[in-house]
């Protein structure tokens, strides 16, 4: 499976998040803020021991398990997508290197690199307080759910997936 610029990507993101989040941890430190943007914008340093949005708490372990198969069928899904497959591939960069940032937090506890098995999350967003949003629906996320960059890819890649901006095969590549 040679496709040198597909893990460049993936090295170069899966670094971006890895160093955002060491830097804002040291920074800032965990369960304190630092505006960027006024109000709009921050980094708040939180350990995350769920999956998104904080749901699902108590199940590390598990959670780390389906992170580890995850990068296992996106890899598989790499080796399948025909070398034309620019926008799928690109894809699976983003929701590969998602994971991959991830599941480096979830398995400090067994490697040599320190953390406690708990996902740094560090970006906050607010969009306003809860009533400003126009309409008949009101605003439920003041602050947005605190995330990391692994999970913004994620995110990404997902959905240009739902879209349909990005078509994957399953066939053996010719």
């Amino acid at each position: 499976m040679r496709r040198p610029l597909f893990f460049l990507m993936v090295a170069v993101l899966l670094a971006s998040d890895l160093l955002t989040k060491s830097w804002s941890f040291s920074a800032v430190g965990n369960g304190l803020s630092r505006p960027l943007l006024g109000d709009w914008l921050s980094v708040y340093c939180v350990r995350n021991p769920g999956g998104i949005w904080g749901l699902g708490q108590s199940l590390t372990i598990p959670l780390t398990i389906v992170r580890l198969a995850a990068v296992g069928v996106l890899i598989y899904f790499v080796s399948r997508q025909p070398n034309g497959n620019r926008c799928g591939m690109f894809v699976l960069g983003l929701l590969l290197a998602g994971a991959l940032g991830n599941l480096y937090d979830n398995l400090a506890p067994w490697m040599p690199w320190s953390g406690d098995g708990h996902v740094r999350d560090f970006i906050m967003v607010r969009f306003g307080e809860p009533g400003w949003w126009p309409g008949f629906v009101p605003w439920l996320f003041d602050p947005w759910p605190i995330f990391n960059f692994a999970d913004s890819f994620i995110f990404a890649g997902f959905l240009m997936l739902l879209t349909g901006a990005a078509n994957l095969s399953l066939k053996q590549p010719a």
